[in-house]
């Protein structure tokens, strides 16, 4: 695959989504929490488990390659690369996070969990992406990951990329 042509592809899914989605009014009160990066305090431990399956969970996916990242395709800092198994999932992995303290503010001034990235392959499926998937200090993270079979695509060999954000309240 072309790499401009899934930057491009990237890009339209980003503007599409934002212009799509209203942005919440935020008080000038409210101290604003750093969404862009990992946190600078990523003195905790976080684990993630990634289990496949094909679309709507129907049979796990043994032999795919997880790729775990932060930052984009472009310009990726790969942390982890697994395998399946045969029940579709991969061994856990433990992942820097912030400490859990900051879960323990009403309102912290630091985002409280760590984002990373999934990279999803295997054969006879589309490639996923799933960006922004949350990790938290002290917890296992468990990231489900549904393929499409490249013949139901609606999309044809083009990725699907999953966005998982959301503003997470504790």
């Amino acid at each position: 695959m072309d790499k401009s042509m899934f930057d491009k592809y990237i890009k339209e899914m980003r503007a599409m989504k934002a212009s799509a989605m209203p942005q919440p009014e935020v008080p000038e009160s409210t101290p604003q929490v750093n969404l862009d990066t990992n946190s600078e305090n990523m003195s905790g431990m976080g684990r993630l488990l990634v289990n496949v399956t094909s679309l709507r969970g129907l049979y796990p996916v043994a032999g795919a390659d997880v790729t775990v990242f932060t930052g984009d395709l472009a310009d990726m800092n790969k942390i982890a690369q697994l395998t399946t198994d045969q029940s579709g999932k991969t061994r856990e992995i433990e992942l820097p996070a912030p400490s859990s303290d900051f879960t323990e503010q009403p309102d912290p001034s630091e985002r409280p969990y760590a984002l990373y990235n999934i990279r999803t392959v295997a054969d006879g499926f589309v490639e996923t992406i799933n960006y922004n998937v949350a990790v938290f200090d002290a917890v296992t993270s468990l990231q489900n990951v549904s393929l499409f079979p490249v013949t139901s695509s609606p999309e044809g060999n083009r990725p699907i990329v999953i966005d998982e954000f959301e503003n997470y309240e504790l």
